[in-house]
Parts: structure tokens; sequence; C-alpha cells
């Protein structure tokens, strides 16, 4: 049986909206608006407690140091630190607003994860996203490695790989783009990794029904290529027969859906999906439909969203998809006390568009699926920038052993655990973060002074309060 851990990026106090995110329409229609640091973080950590609170174990990354001064230095500003954010500021503001960027709280993009049970010599793999399409991303790839290596330090059951090469062909955006189904027990898996674009590296050309037959609207570039989900496939062991490859539909990535998260969500044997997600997808999903009730016995549960019910657009603006479903527990590890067998974790924007509202409410209706409960977070500093609750949390699927050696270098999210870093955000968070403050030098001995009280109390091997 395993065991499903979230691990959470904890918002960092240099929480900004630079409007980098390519592709990404809510960090585009955000630029250079004043954030507020403070309450994001507050935010993620109320929504990071309600899924502890349900049973599951939580995990929280403290977040990397900021500014980046080592990706200012690669790029010729020279001097003290605060000479090269005042000569960045002045020359390349979209450069000082890559070196401050808080964008690793979007856990979903650190990194692919294959459990022991899924890999072919029996070890967990981990291969960290190099993130290559974007600026202000591309260097978390190094931070997110060395953080998984502190947290998953037993060598001989975890395999930490490197990123893939950082090369245009091999474009890597992690978890994000990788759903993993499985029986209730988690022990039977399959992975299906979504591209949304075939490179020259691949064995597949493009075939030419993959462009917009709409030219006047404008195509953001695709983050992630097959030729990279095909090498994290080989590099873990996965078997072919359980391994499936979808393209996203070019009009989704047009229309602002940048990665998979947020067109389709899973758990378990469920899996909801819009109808634009995939492009000439049928022969793929019909090979895991039938794979699955192969080696599970019993239908993949999928749920098709047709456009009619929730149009592209509305999509895009509520993230639906990226709603987190859990299976809640108590302490024992069985149903927790509202037998509610899955619970779908919403961002509060559900609510107040209609046709995102009326789906959830038919999916709560249908005796047809295990959904039995919504509850809705507000997140709207993370929103602002592009992310919803499943942006924040990498899912890791542990074993025994790997929960039995309980993950190192985290703070494990307990009732006083999120009382304690609370605390720390209130009393010196920063309450307001705009593009004038990057001038200031003291921002980033403030940036510095809060993350500090946090990152001494996780000093020792693994934290629980």
């Amino acid at each position: 049986m395993l065991t499903e851990i979230n691990i959470d990026g904890m918002i960092g106090p240099t929480h900004h909206f630079g409007g980098l995110g390519i592709g990404n329409l809510a960090s585009l229609t955000h630029r250079n608006q004043v954030s507020n640091p403070r309450q994001a973080a507050l935010e993620g950590l109320a929504k990071a407690k309600l899924i502890s609170d349900m049973g599951i174990p939580q995990y929280l990354w403290l977040p990397p140091t900021r500014p980046n001064r080592q990706l200012l230095t690669s790029l010729g500003f020279r001097g003290v630190l605060s000479e090269q954010i005042l000569e960045a500021f002045q020359t390349s503001p979209e450069v000082l607003s890559a070196a401050f960027s808080s964008a690793f709280m979007w856990a979903a993009n650190s990194v692919t994860v294959t459990p022991a049970v899924d890999a072919q010599d029996n070890r967990y793999h981990f291969t960290p996203a190099n993130l290559i399409s974007s600026l202000h991303r591309a260097s978390e790839a190094s931070e997110r490695r060395n953080q998984i290596q502190n947290m998953f330090a037993d060598r001989d059951h975890h395999v930490i790989h490197a990123p893939l090469p950082s090369i245009h062909p091999l474009r890597d955006e992690g978890a994000a783009n990788h759903i993993r189904l499985s029986d209730p027990s988690g022990e039977i898996g399959f992975n299906v990794f979504v591209f949304g674009e075939d490179s020259h590296l691949s064995e597949h050309s493009r075939s030419a029904e993959s462009r917009l037959s709409d030219l006047s609207k404008p195509i953001f570039m695709a983050r992630h290529t097959r030729a990279a989900s095909e090498a994290i496939a080989r590099r873990h062991g996965l078997n072919p027969e359980t391994t499936f490859f979808l393209q996203q539909h070019p009009k989704a990535i047009s229309e602002g859906v940048f990665h998979n998260d947020v067109i389709s969500t899973s758990h378990e044997g469920l899996l909801i999906h819009h109808e634009d997600a995939f492009l000439d997808a049928d022969e793929e999903l019909n090979r895991l439909e039938a794979a699955f009730l192969k080696r599970v016995g019993k239908p993949l549960l999928r749920i098709q969203i047709s456009k009619r019910e929730l149009p592209l657009l509305d999509t895009v603006q509520s993230y639906l998809f990226n709603s987190q479903i859990v299976s809640p527990k108590s302490q024992s590890g069985e149903l927790a006390v509202s037998g509610a067998r899955m619970v779908i974790v919403c961002p509060g924007q559900c609510q107040a568009i209609d046709s995102a509202n009326r789906v959830l409410q038919e999916l709560l209706a249908s005796t047809e699926n295990p959904i039995d409960e919504v509850r809705y977070v507000s997140l709207g500093q993370s929103m602002a920038g592009g992310g919803g609750p499943a942006c924040l949390r990498l899912r890791v699927p542990a074993d025994e052993r790997t929960m039995r050696r309980q993950p190192g270098r985290a703070i494990w999210l307990g009732r006083q655990g999120a009382c304690a870093v609370s605390r720390c955000l209130i009393l010196i968070g920063l309450r307001e973060l705009g593009r004038r403050r990057h001038e200031q030098p003291v921002c980033s001995c403030r940036v510095r002074r809060t993350i500090a009280p946090i990152r001494r109390r996780s000093r020792v091997r693994s934290l629980r309060w």
C-alpha cells in the first residue's frame, strides 16, 4: 500500500508579478501589479494545512535564496549585491524580476517522480525538471535537486537524477505534465506523459494536423517536448505497456493552457479532462483504458468535460482542472470521519464562474464517480500568477520504506507546525512588493530576515511540530 505525500513550495517573500510566464495568461495580465507576499504565503499555508487536516502527509519546502545572485553575476552584472540589483533594475528589469522570482512555490513543476513499484529496478526515480522554457525558472533545477536529495536520502532506494540536458528539444516542465493513475492501493501504476511538441530528437514526427488552422491567433511556445518525456521514461525504467504519451491540443496552448494540469486532473483510478485537452488521443486513450482494465480488473473512470459545459476561456480563468483530488484519511489510515471517498479542493474562482460551478455540482451529484465533497480555498495571489491548488504541490506515492525513513530537510506540516510558520510570516512578512521595491537594496535584507527564523527551525533532518 502506497501513501500519497504532498510537498508544497512555501511562497517566498519576493513573490511578485513579473509577467514572465510563457503562455500563462494570468501571469501576463497581472504583470507589474503590486503583490502581497505575506498574504500569498498565508494563503498557501492555509491550503497545505487543509490537506494535512484531511490526514494526508503534508510537507513544505522552504524558499531558496533570493535574489539569485548567481544568475545576476552570470549575466554580467558586477559589484556587490546592491550594485548588481541597481544596475539590473536600470538596464534589464526582466532579468531582475527573474532573479527575484518566487515561482519555485509551484512545486508541481519541480520534478517527475516514479515510485519503486513502477520501475524495473524497484527503486524510486526522481528527475528534476530543467524548466529551460523560462529565464526565471531554469535556475530552479539545481536548487530542487538539492532539496530532493536532502529529503529522500536513502541512496539505495531513491535515485536522484540530474535534470535533462538544457537544450531546446528537451524542454521539461516536471509533474505538471505527468499523470500517474493507479488502483486504490497505488501498487499498480500507469504513467501518462503529456507533451506540447514533438521535437526532432523524438522518434515521432509532428503531424501537420497538430498545427492550428487559425494562424491569426497567437500560438505560445509549447513548454514540454515528447523527447523529454521519452527520455525520462527510459531513465526511470518504466514498462512500455503501462506508459503512455499524449499531446496537448495546440488550441488549448494558444488559449493559455501552458501545462496539462490546467486542463486535466486525476487521482488513483479517476481521470477528468477537458474535451480539448489532447490532440488525436483516441488510440492512446483506448490503449490506456484496456491496460487499466486488464491489470486492475475494473475500468478506468474517465470523465470528459465538453467545451459546451466548460468553454476553454472559463477553464483557464477558473482553474477547475488545477484542483487537488485527495482521499481523506484518519490517523489510522482509514477513511476520515466525514466518510468522503474523495474530496476535490478547488480555487475559489470555481464558485464565481457559473460554468465551472455547474460542472462541480454535476460531479458531486453523480453516483458514477467517488468525489463526495468539494472544498474551496482562497489563493488569490498564486492564481494571479497562474497557479492553483495543484500547481503548489508535488505528489509522491511513498512506500513503507520511504515512510519509515521519514523524509528529511523539509517541514512536516502538523497543526503546531502550521501555527509556528504562520506566526513567522505574520510578524515579518512583506506586505507589498512592486517593481520599484527592487531598486532598494534593503529589500534583499528583509527577504533574508523573513526566511531565517523558519530556516533555523528546519536544520534538523526532519521536523514535525
